[in-house]
């Protein structure tokens, strides 16, 4: 693979969830990030894209990051493909195909959800609570700060959770399409050069820091000048509470937590400029 090719793949990649629907899921998507090696690949042989291209357009889903692992593999067994000299190969290498697109799509699916989706996403958002206090943001409706916040404030709390998120998964992007695509099926296409389990635990582990941080500053907050009821800490205790309950149920029901994301990164903002 030339740099030119694992650009162009790491490029389209962000597209992945474009055209997603709920008969094929993410199979637009995967056609558009494979097609222009494809196209190289099979530039001297024009009759075999028709079935080349049917097959990219079959199901497909995974988490969007790690993706980028089945980009990698699904290019490298598609050159074996193309070598093929005969049926017998070229039936077998097909089997080769299909069994690394539905089984790494599955594990990168375990993988990346268990990670970003279910650990770096609210360790982000914590992150972005964190900075808001260190900032003097009163979103725990600190009575002593008398102004309001400048708004360029607000807007770092917010550019942080995305510089964090992104300062970790487009490394794992860009590296996951090179190093799939020279790895192989012993070495789970380059999966288990990373341990994913313990990275996972870890975030974890410093979220639930987090968590129990925004508490303890959340109550001195609260305590040091309690004299009445004070309306603004419970308005906003309401609120994260809400979205701790909300989470466990959107799990329940199977509800992608990016949504729940992004409404709660919406509301801490109107909440904490108000």
């Amino acid at each position: 693979m030339t740099f030119a090719q694992h650009l162009r793949f790491f490029v389209r990649s962000f597209f992945l969830q474009t055209g997603w629907n709920y008969l094929k899921f993410q199979n637009l998507g995967l056609f558009f990030v494979m097609w222009p090696f494809l196209k190289h690949l099979y530039k001297k042989d024009t009759d075999a894209i028709p079935s080349v291209t049917e097959r990219y357009l079959s199901s497909f889903n995974t988490q969007p990051v790690l993706a980028a692992f089945c980009f990698g593999a699904l290019a490298r067994e598609e050159e074996y493909i193309a070598q093929t000299k005969n049926l017998t190969e070229f039936n077998a290498e097909i089997n080769n195909w299909l069994s690394i697109k539905r089984g790494l799509s599955i594990t990168t699916a375990s993988i990346g959800d268990r990670l970003f989706w279910g650990s770096l996403k609210p360790l982000t958002l914590l992150l972005a609570l964190l900075i808001w206090l260190l900032v003097g943001i009163p979103f725990f409706g600190d009575q002593t700060v008398a102004q309001q916040p400048p708004l360029w404030y607000v807007c770092w709390g917010m550019l942080a959770p995305f510089v964090a998120f992104n300062a970790i998964a487009l490394p794992v992007k860009w590296q996951g399409i090179r190093i799939s695509y020279e790895s192989d099926g012993n070495a789970s296409f380059g999966l288990t050069k990373f341990d994913w389990n313990r990275t996972i635990y870890y975030a974890k582990i410093i979220g639930m820091f987090f968590t129990i941080g925004m508490i303890v500053l959340g109550l001195i907050f609260y305590l040091k000048g309690l004299n009445a009821c004070d309306l603004q800490f419970i308005t906003r205790s309401v609120i994260v509470l809400f979205f701790v309950c909300i989470s466990f149920i959107t799990r329940r029901l199977r509800i992608p937590n990016m949504y729940l994301y992004l409404a709660a990164v919406v509301i801490f903002n109107i909440v904490c400029y108000l």
